[in-house]
C-alpha cells in the first residue's frame, strides 16, 4: 500500500491550497501503485524471456526464492548479469561471454 503524507498546513492555507494538496496526493498514490504493478509485470516478462539454462542457473540462485516472494527486479537482473559474466563450467553462454568481452575490451 502506497501512502503519501502531506505537508503541515497552517491556520492560513487557503481552501484552494488544501485542495490542491489532496488532488496532488491522490494523483501520486495511483501513479505510484501504478509503477508498482508495472515492475511486477516486467519481472514476470523477463522470466518468461529467459532460456532454460539461464532461468534453471537464476531458479538454483541462493537468494531466489526471497527474491521471487518479493518480485525484486533489480535483483533478478543483477543475478541474471551475474550469471552471464560467470566462468562456471556451462558453456551455454559462451558466445555471449565472448562478444561481451570482446565489446569491453574496446569500449564499444
Amino acid at each position: 500500500m502506497v501512502t503519501f503524507t502531506p505537508p503541515k498546513l497552517d491556520e492560513n492555507t487557503t481552501p484552494t491550497q488544501k485542495e490542491m494538496w489532496r488532488i496532488h496526493e491522490n494523483n501520486t498514490i495511483k501513479y505510484k501503485e501504478l509503477l508498482e504493478v508495472n515492475i511486477i509485470a516486467a519481472y514476470e516478462v523477463v522470466m518468461l524471456i529467459c532460456d532454460p539454462a539461464l532461468k534453471e542457473q537464476v531458479c538454483n540462485h541462493k537468494d531466489h526464492e526471497d527474491i521471487d516472494d518479493k518480485q525484486e527486479m533489480l535483483w533478478l537482473l543483477r543475478i541474471i548479469k551475474k550469471t552471464m559474466y560467470s566462468k562456471g563450467d556451462d558453456d551455454t553462454h559462451t558466445g555471449y561471454k565472448n562478444v561481451v568481452s570482446v565489446s569491453n575490451y574496446y569500449h564499444i
